[in-house]
């Protein structure tokens, strides 16, 4: 199998290159100065929606043909976005990044036509995946200390005598990506016609759209919100304890990671320094040793 590795590797990673050029130059579009200037008035005028690039189309053929979901990658996506990473991405887009990359990766046979060499390809394409995972994750952690800083916004807000909508609506304001998914809920509640907060039956725009986000502190957030707006007069100092539970919570998450970092610090110095030292120590004794016997 090596040998027939050995041969066939000078073809394919020539055919991957020709093919990695080919597709990064037709997703190419070159366009004259003025109609650029035209696509972009026009595109803010909203009288039409940005043309899906070349890799876009292609990594969406491929996207469709494959045989599980990439359902959960493009929630990855969509929570990467949310702050501010691969903004204009579509899950076609990233699907043809992770097959550059593959493609590059592929080049490796060249030098080293063994099977093993094989991973390359593979875990340069899963790279695509995992750095969007890893961007998701963060702004999740953002979002989550976000929470506090929000709800004390509320409950200032709600105990100058403004209404729970109003505050909601001020908070929005905010810079991050919290904020955002508040903007992506009053968006919701204007287009849908739902009000902010549940009215039974009706569920609220607020809960609707966290749900969606599939994240359980966000969920939470959002019932006590729910709860303080119905409450009406009183729910000012019910809004004053959630800030304060939540302020609490966040300094006991964060005591936590404290004292979890100072047990991978001993760890990163233990596997970086300590044993490297000690490995050249031993080295250096072992080396006339062994040169005697040998």
């Amino acid at each position: 199998m090596t040998d027939t590795l050995r041969m066939v590797a000078p073809f394919l990673s020539a055919s991957t290159l020709a093919l990695v050029t080919y597709f990064l130059t037709s997703s190419l579009r070159i366009r004259p100065k003025v109609g650029r200037g035209l696509d972009d008035f026009y595109a803010s005028a909203g009288n039409s929606q940005p043309a899906a690039t070349r890799s876009e189309q292609i990594g969406s053929q491929v996207a469709e043909r494959l045989p599980f979901s990439l359902a959960a990658w493009e929630e990855h996506l969509r929570w990467a976005q949310r702050g501010g990473y691969f903004k204009g991405w579509g899950i076609g887009r990233l699907v043809f990044t992770a097959m550059i990359y593959a493609g590059v990766g592929a080049l490796v046979l060249l030098v080293n036509p063994a099977p093993a060499s094989l991973l390359v390809p593979c875990g340069a394409a899963a790279y695509a995946f995992i750095s969007v995972r890893a961007k998701a994750n963060t702004v999740r952690k953002r979002v989550v200390r976000g929470l506090p800083e929000v709800a004390a916004l509320v409950a200032a807000e709600m105990s100058a005598g403004v209404s729970p909508d109003q505050a909601l609506q001020r908070a929005a304001i905010l810079p991050g990506p919290l904020t955002g998914l508040l903007s992506d809920v009053l968006a919701y509640s204007r287009s849908a016609g739902r009000p902010l907060f549940g009215r039974k039956p009706v569920r609220g725009a607020l809960v609707e759209v966290f749900t969606q986000a599939d994240l359980p502190e966000l969920l939470s957030f959002a019932a006590q919100l729910d709860l303080v707006a119905e409450k009406g007069v009183a729910g000012a100092a019910l809004m004053n304890e959630v800030a304060r539970t939540l302020g609490r919570e966040y300094r006991s998450r964060l005591d936590s990671e404290v004292e979890k970092l100072n047990g991978r610090l001993m760890l990163a110095t233990a596997v970086f320094f300590f044993i490297p030292f000690v490995l050249v120590l031993l080295g250096s004794f072992m080396a006339p040793v062994m040169s005697i016997f040998g």
